[in-house]
């Protein structure tokens, strides 16, 4: 019995023996057993599969999330210093004083004083003001209608001689052209012959009237001589009215009647002359010449033009919406493109009763002094039409930028700081614009170098609202 127990004793022993000898040599007991040292341990695999990992991908230790914090991509220069805002590290690497940052007000221009003396910016109050209330139209220069003449011939024929060219001077009744013209020599024929006929019809009148008298004849025969006589009359009458319609004078008339009265035989061929001047009806200048000599000509065909260009008219075209602004009377200023720095005077005289339709314009005209002959007809003109004055609130015309949808102006918040305004621009007169809306009395804008700060804006747009 006794015996037995202790034989189980020793078997127990050996059994808990064996089973820590199994314990012991399980993987992970040692580590229980040194946890400090199985953990520099670890640290130095780490540290020898990082360095390897750096060989192959050139990774650094700073690229690695750390245990128990999430990879937010920003390395260790990245997080702020003590008592530095997240983000200010970054704002003061993109700081720049001359200009606006990225957090700048849209069109808001911001500069330093330097850079507001470089851009030679001057600004000024908006005031009230009297501006003259004028609106500017187009037109065209002609000649003078009323001293304006358009020659032709009264008969057909042939241009024998010119004479009168291009620019010539001219007064009533001079010579522009001689014309053979076969018709004129058939009247003057037909008028000696008439003027012939009735010399001799009076002859025997009186005659005839001096016998009756005597009661040598009968009251018949004398009246028959009598009808004659006043045929005849009746029939030179004639003649000599057509010469007067083909152009020939009393004079004319007169020396081409002396000739065929001395005539000597039946023909009168000796004193007919077909030719004639072609005059001018007017004083003035040849402004256009349609004929060359040996041209065959006729009545209806226009010959020369001849103009008195002392003074030109200018027709002028008015749009319908400015048609309460122009008034007869309206004194007006005239400009050509030729002669930038003249001004001609004038005022409206005429403005038409209708509106054209396919334009919606009405004409109106102006008379123009033209005395130094600078001036041509065919010229286009602008013209300034004044219909008085009115105050308005209004800035130079240097303030304003732009002339499309929005035109607009650069206010001065402060000395350096400007802000884009949008304007509604009025009346336009002597360098100055009215403006109707966007503005109040006594707000200061730029008016030089606003285009500086225009180029600065776009330059903003262009860089992100960056200026570097």
């Amino acid at each position: 019995m006794i015996r037995n127990f202790f034989t189980l004793k020793k078997m127990m022993i050996g059994v808990l023996a064996l089973a820590a000898l199994v314990w012991f040599s399980l993987p992970g007991s040692a580590q229980k057993k040194n946890p400090d040292k199985d953990q520099g341990h670890e640290g130095h695999q780490h540290e020898k599969h990082e360095h390897e990992a750096q060989k192959a991908g050139g990774l650094k230790h700073d690229d690695h999330p750390t245990a128990g914090r999430k990879d937010d991509g920003r390395k260790h220069n990245d997080h702020p210093a003590a008592g530095q805002k997240p983000g200010d590290h970054k704002e003061d690497a993109h700081k720049h004083d001359d200009h606006p940052h990225g957090d700048q007000p849209p069109g808001q221009v911001k500069l330093n004083p330097e850079a507001v003396k470089m851009a030679n910016l001057k600004v000024e109050p908006v005031s009230v003001g009297s501006l003259a209330d004028r609106v500017q139209l187009t037109g065209e220069l002609v000649f003078n209608e009323e001293k304006t003449a358009r020659v032709s011939s009264r008969l057909a024929g042939r241009v024998v001689k010119i004479n009168a060219d291009y620019g010539a001077e001219l007064k009533k009744g001079d010579a522009l052209a001689v014309i053979d013209s076969l018709e004129l020599g058939q009247a003057q024929n037909a008028f000696l012959q008439a003027a012939a006929s009735y010399r001799v019809a009076q002859k025997a009148y009186e005659r005839a009237r001096l016998l009756w008298q005597e009661k040598a004849i009968s009251q018949a025969e004398f009246q028959e001589r009598q009808a004659k006589f006043e045929l005849a009359a009746s029939e030179r009458d004639y003649a000599e009215n057509r010469l007067h319609l083909m152009g020939l004078t009393d004079p004319d008339i007169a020396r081409l009647l002396r000739g065929g009265q001395k005539r000597k035989g039946p023909s009168f061929h000796a004193e007919v002359d077909s030719t004639f001047y072609l005059r001018s009806p007017i004083a003035g200048r040849v402004v256009d010449r349609k004929v060359t000599p040996g041209l065959v000509v006729k009545p209806e065909e226009e010959l020369f033009v001849i103009a008195d260009t002392a003074t030109l008219w200018c027709f002028v075209q008015v749009p319908e919406k400015d048609l309460s602004l122009v008034k007869t009377g309206s004194p007006v200023i005239i400009r050509v493109s030729s002669l930038p720095q003249e001004e001609y005077s004038g005022a409206i005289d005429y403005i038409a009763a209708m509106v054209e339709k396919a334009t919606r314009m009405t004409r109106a005209r102006v008379k123009v002094d033209n005395l130094k002959g600078e001036l041509k007809a065919g010229m286009f003109a602008t013209i300034k039409v004044s219909s008085g004055s009115r105050m308005a609130l209004n800035v130079p015309q240097t303030a304003v930028v732009g002339s499309g949808a929005e035109p607009y102006v650069f206010v001065e918040q402060e000395p350096g700081l400007y802000l884009k305004r949008v304007i509604k621009p009025g009346l336009k007169a002597d360098g100055r614009v009215e403006a109707l809306e966007g503005l109040k009395e006594g707000e200061r804008v730029v008016v030089q170098g606003a285009f500086t700060l225009k180029s600065e804006l776009e330059k903003e747009a262009l860089e992100g609202g960056h200026a570097h």
